[in-house]
């Protein structure tokens, strides 16, 4: 392989990172954070994007240029010569070794942001959640009000607690960037803080019977003072 080729194969490889970058950046795929941990959720995305679509686009640029480089003409019918050893092995080891280090880069990156979005059990508020078929339901202990859905104040941390009565749901609320599963006879937790104050819609993404779809609730991320007021004006 001439300089040449190599010098397409970076042009092209860096043209097909960079254009896959831009096009998932502009789908938007998930809605705007709106909580503290949903930053670090889209932090270790958007670096994962980086470290991944070059390597993407090197590999699938180093198929191309092979395939129009190097094809052999249809009049050509030699057979090629016979490889008994491989005469790469520098680069081989390269590749593992490279492979490797990458591999323990990241789960040591993922369990950093891991411990950062789990690591804390410290609460400001504790929200009972039941999720049956199929609706949810939402209790305060410390004031032990029922809620029509799911208050929760800025900028304040919350751990839900929560059960399923019949079978297996799942909490989830796109914003928040957390997805916790719900099985019968086991409690669940999930803490996060939410950060920016609107109206959200909690979904079950576990598939749970005939009226899945509908299995929703709506969440209100309020200011501190204003929470207090709407707990009040609940059951």
């Amino acid at each position: 392989m001439r300089l040449r080729d190599l010098a397409a194969i970076g042009v092209l490889g860096g043209a097909i990172a960079w254009g896959l970058y831009v096009l998932i950046g502009a789908t938007h795929m998930m809605p705007a954070a709106a909580a503290l941990e949903a930053e670090y959720v889209d932090h270790a995305w958007d670096a994962m994007m980086k470290l991944t679509l070059p390597i993407f686009g090197l590999c699938l640029a180093t198929i191309i240029v092979a395939l129009l480089r190097f094809r052999v003409p249809d009049a050509d019918t030699r057979e090629a010569a016979p490889v008994h050893a491989s005469r790469g092995g520098l680069v081989e080891a390269a590749w593992i070794l490279a492979s490797l280090g990458l591999t323990l880069g990241l789960a040591a990156y993922g369990t950093r942001e891991f411990r950062l979005i789990r690591g804390d059990d410290h609460a400001d508020l504790d929200v009972q959640v039941t999720a049956v078929q199929w609706s949810w339901d939402f209790t305060y202990p410390a004031t032990n009000t029922v809620g029509q859905g799911l208050l929760l104040p800025r900028g304040k941390r919350v751990r839900l607690i929560m059960q399923a009565r019949d079978v297996v749901h799942s909490f989830w609320v796109p914003e928040f960037r957390l997805k916790q599963d719900i099985v019968p006879g086991r409690i669940s937790k999930l803490l996060f803080t939410p950060t920016v104050v609107g109206e959200y819609m909690l979904r079950c993404s576990e598939l749970c019977g005939r009226d899945h779809t509908v299995m929703t609730a709506k969440v209100r991320v309020l200011e501190p003072e204003d929470f207090e007021k709407a707990l009040k004006a609940e059951w």
